[in-house]
């Protein structure tokens, strides 16, 4: 891949989103949570603290996201972690892949995404389903993604996965969900 198209990813605005990556003057300002995970204690009291976590990074890019972009993720955050519907074996989600997610969202310009989820860790998984298939991504605390993508072609079913740094992503994922 050209390294020149990786330095270079920017906003629209000027703005380098995975500034906290490569040099910047952006700040890269992580929840208080940081990578480390929730001690063992209810759901109760550690879900509502989460999720008021992740909406405190989603409001660090606000301004770059509209008001029903904002909504949809503060909505599918209020869903992942709904008391409810949590079981106390699964893990709380960890604030920096989520941030690394917000970052490549802007990045990318993917807004379009079909779910989020959360994987045995804690880290974020994301999903774009299209009429042809679908790619997966896994964001973790380090600025790297584990990927699958598996795509109907008239020749069979295509499948691959892969492992980007989070910058090289937004050029891998342009090109998969080309496909999707």
């Amino acid at each position: 891949m050209n390294r020149t198209i990786i330095d270079s990813v920017v906003g629209e605005s000027g703005r380098n989103y995975l500034s906290g990556l490569k040099n910047s003057s952006h700040s890269n300002t992580q929840p208080s949570g940081g990578t480390m995970p929730l001690p063992a204690i209810g759901a109760e009291s550690v879900l509502p603290s989460r999720a008021m976590e992740l909406k405190t990074a989603t409001g660090v890019y606000a301004m770059y996201l509209s008001f029903a972009e904002r909504a949809r993720l503060f909505a599918e955050i209020d869903y992942l972690l709904d008391p409810d519907g949590w079981v106390e074996d699964d893990a709380v989600p960890l604030p920096a892949p989520y941030v690394n997610f917000l970052k490549w969202l802007l990045e990318a310009k993917r807004l379009d995404w079909s779910s989020l989820g959360l994987d045995a860790d804690g880290n974020l998984l994301c999903a774009y389903i299209g009429e042809k298939g679908m790619l997966t991504a896994a964001f973790h605390s380090a600025p790297v993604v584990h990927w699958t993508s598996n795509v109907t072609t008239e020749d069979g079913v295509e499948l691959s996965a892969g492992q980007s740094p989070l910058r090289a992503f937004v050029a891998t994922a342009a090109g998969l969900l080309e496909k999707v």
